[in-house]
């Protein structure tokens, strides 16, 4: 969209701004930022979660999903499958919220199945040059 290394951070906020009173339909989904940890060990990692369950509506998805998780939830993506009528998910929790993650949404979807669990790759500040 435009370069964020080049980009003042008021050029920035104006652009995002511009761009969302144009698209009306656009929709964020937002987590919220934790501070940034000096050096390499970060106290809370972040993890993918990889989910299966049989869902076919993507609202719906969504909204169980945010109600479910709520805060826990860093960021997720997922793609529907029409054709065998499921969702497969990839979540983005914390290592210490994956446990109660796995929970919570069992208690949603009592037939979802887990993924193994992996770091998120690349997961870190990478700063402009």
């Amino acid at each position: 969209m435009f370069n964020t290394c080049q980009t003042s951070p008021h050029r920035r906020a104006l652009l995002a701004k511009d761009m969302l009173q144009k698209c009306q339909s656009t929709s964020l989904h937002r987590v919220q930022a934790l501070p940034l940890t000096d050096g390499g060990f970060d106290p809370h990692p972040l993890v993918e979660l990889p989910v299966v369950t049989s869902c076919t509506n993507a609202q719906s998805l969504r909204a169980t999903l945010h109600a479910v998780l709520g805060h826990r939830l860093r960021g997720y993506g997922f793609a529907l499958d029409t054709l065998r009528q499921t969702a497969t998910l990839t979540l983005h929790v914390h290592q210490d919220d994956v446990e109660p993650t796995m929970h919570s949404l069992l208690a949603a979807w009592p037939t979802a199945q887990f993924g193994r669990v992996a770091r998120v790759a690349g997961y870190g500040v990478r700063r402009c040059r």
